[in-house]
């Protein structure tokens, strides 16, 4: 089967040819169609991110998010409600970039009918960190959501969610003037630049992609009691906050990220999105897709994201399904 395979100092991915890969007990083969990029794998090429797959020399398949059919399972896997043989699912998983992917049974969710591969792939990341960080760490029951990053991939999907879930209003940042229409388009109030950010005020719960100086800056703004939850660090890992802010508004600063979890932590995340694919289904929660770019040209797709042009997710298509190799 075809895999982007990639290693330590590389700009990009190799299309080569691997085995296919069997799935053991609890675990799903699944035939990919479709498969989003992140940032993570970008970080993952230049040694920044976690590849525990890896193999010895380093190189591993790329990739932690797909869309695709059921087509093999495991061991223990029978009987589970939308992952029989021949539903469509989306999910994370490691190696995603690949014709072939062995998935945690429990990470795959049935993709709703109407939802088309590309925008199913480019949902599980951004959907599992948005709910994550809004609803199971933050707690969010009502309120004013700001979200820093608003026209990443999960920025797209996390203005969406908090909307659907009732949250209003919903100021988003973007640093770039041209892509304020973007962040009114996925219904949030646009919010460009640091000297817009400083005016926002009265904010319950902060979603930040960003961090640095927009981390430092959104904090005034946060009501006394309100949440922050560190997702992303677009502007850098380094930040100097006003502790006086923090402590006398006694606020709550959480950080965050999937890749010291472990395998039930990561299935936990993934449940607890069970009652929000019908959200998915009806449309108020979707990815905004910059663009859908073949599997062999994944070189043009890293570089797009490197630019900081896109908005919303790059989507691999793998195309219509290989001959059978299972």
């Amino acid at each position: 089967m075809r895999a982007l395979r990639g290693r330590p100092g590389a700009r990009s991915w190799e299309l080569t040819e691997v085995p296919v890969p069997e799935p053991g007990p609890g675990e799903l083969l699944v035939r990919v169609r479709a498969a989003g990029l992140n940032r993570a794998d970008l970080l993952a090429l230049s040694g920044g991110y976690p590849v525990p797959h890896a193999d010895a020399d380093g190189t591993f398949t790329a990739g932690m998010e797909l869309a695709g059919e059921v087509v093999a399972a495991g061991p223990g896997t029978v009987g589970t409600t939308g992952r029989g043989l021949g539903d469509r699912v989306f999910a994370t998983a490691p190696a995603a970039f690949a014709d072939y992917v062995v998935v945690d049974a429990r990470r795959a969710l049935p993709i709703p009918a109407g939802v088309g591969w590309t925008d199913a792939a480019a949902l599980p990341v951004a959907l599992e960190t948005a709910h994550d960080a809004l609803v199971t760490q933050a707690g969010f029951t009502g309120g004013s959501v700001l979200v820093l990053g608003g026209t990443t991939g999960v920025g797209q999907v996390a203005i969406r969610l908090a909307a659907a879930l009732g949250a209003s209003p919903v100021p988003a940042t973007t640093t770039s003037p041209a892509k304020r229409d973007a962040i009114a388009t996925a219904g949030a109030t646009p919010v460009v630049g640091l000297e817009e950010l400083r005016a926002v005020t009265g904010v319950d719960v902060v979603l930040d992609l960003v961090g640095g100086e927009y981390l430092a800056a959104a904090l005034a703004g946060v009501r006394t009691g309100g949440t922050v939850v560190q997702i992303g660090r677009l502007a850098g890992p380094a930040a100097t906050l006003d502790l006086n802010t923090l402590s006398f508004r006694r606020l709550r600063l959480i950080g965050t990220t999937f890749s010291v979890r472990s395998a039930d932590e990561r299935a936990a995340v993934a449940a607890a999105l069970t009652p929000v694919l019908d959200l998915v289904a009806d449309g108020r929660v979707r990815a905004t897709v910059d663009r859908v770019v073949p599997v062999d040209d994944a070189g043009s797709a890293a570089a797009h994201l490197r630019s900081g042009t896109t908005v919303g997710k790059v989507v691999l298509d793998l195309g219509d399904p290989a001959p059978s190799q299972v």
